[in-house]
């Protein structure tokens, strides 16, 4: 955001809690929406954009993530739709085009989702009912919107997202093998955890509500009323 001169941090937290929302009304795979920020944030970090633009770059950075996630991906005038007209196809062609271009056509890239799932298997805890896949999901997708939290790499807020989730579910422990695993220990986590702590303490009173009303529902097992063990 440092070289951005006509949008702000507040504005793609905005951007991305709409997108959350987007996301779950067009029923898309947990990868696409992964995918999606990250090349929201990849794009902006080439290209200075204005405000007005800065939605027609998340619905079309969100049709390029669905485009490589998704069997049946929703099609231009889909998001023309979500978007309430704002803008048409041709300008969403038209982004498409330049984000491709800006990014060189490497839209390949290990998100936090990938980290999840191989540490939650590392975990060894038993997860039948996808509680703790869910809470650890919840906690990372929280994230998301959080422009601070860029500084740390995906893998180290995946891993964090786990530990969390382990202490406040009472399930496994994060010995020699999750410190193998995941390549960091409890201590190495401690930053991005208090971080990651910091903003889902005041998750119920934030502006930003999608992704907690997402997970409060039975689907997803409601794990965003879980309480949160902080780490002592």
């Amino acid at each position: 955001m440092a070289h951005q001169s006509d949008i702000n941090e507040k504005m793609r937290a905005i951007l991305i809690d709409w997108l959350v929302e987007v996301h779950l009304k067009f029923k898309l795979m947990p990868e696409t929406m992964f995918l999606t920020v990250n090349l929201i944030d990849r794009f902006l970090e080439r290209k200075l954009v204005v405000r007005q633009k800065l939605q027609l770059v998340g619905v079309t950075a969100m049709l390029l993530a669905s485009k490589y996630e998704e069997i049946y991906a929703p099609e231009v005038r889909d998001f023309v739709y979500i978007t309430d007209r704002a803008y048409n196809r041709e300008q969403i062609l038209a982004m498409e085009s330049a984000m491709l271009s800006t990014l060189q056509f490497n839209l390949t890239c290990p998100t936090q989702l990938h980290f999840i799932n191989r540490y939650i298997k590392a975990s060894r805890v038993a997860d039948d009912h996808g509680k703790l896949k869910y809470l650890v999901r919840y906690y990372v997708e929280r994230t998301l919107q959080e422009f601070s939290m860029l500084k740390y790499l995906p893998s180290m807020v995946a891993a964090s997202a786990v530990n969390m989730a382990m202490r406040s579910l009472a399930v496994g422990a994060w010995d020699a093998t999750m410190t193998h695993s995941t390549g960091y220990s409890e201590e190495e986590l401690m930053n991005c955890v208090r971080d990651m702590e910091g903003i889902l303490q005041y998750a119920s009173t934030s502006n930003l509500q999608a992704v907690r009303k997402k997970y409060a529902v039975a689907r997803y097992r409601e794990v965003s009323s879980v309480s949160l063990v902080c780490m002592q």
